[in-house]
């Protein structure tokens, strides 16, 4: 699997992760979809977990737990940390 497939796949599992968050909410599929895609495009975004948070409450979810879904999506659209480790073994190769 060539870095571009392997960071595709990863992208659209972690997109597969946060849509299932936002289906189980009773959002239906194309809306979860949408709303992944902002929380994948939100990750870096200073605000995110007040934007994202506000997202929820469109949906009738209380502010406490808006935030705490919020915060849930974020942390599944957060790409991989990349260790000390992990670069060295990528250095040697």
């Amino acid at each position: 699997m060539s870095s571009l497939d392997r960071a595709r796949y990863l992208r659209d599992l972690r997109l597969q992760s946060v849509a299932a968050v936002w289906e189980r909410a009773g959002c239906p599929p194309a809306s979860a979809l949408r709303h992944a895609e902002t929380c994948l495009s939100l990750a870096g975004h200073a605000n995110r977990v007040r934007i994202v948070a506000e997202m929820w409450e469109r949906h009738s979810i209380p502010l406490a737990d808006a935030v705490r879904r919020a915060e849930i999506c974020l942390i599944l659209a957060a790409t991989e940390p990349t260790g000390p480790n992990q670069s060295q073994r990528k250095k040697a190769k």
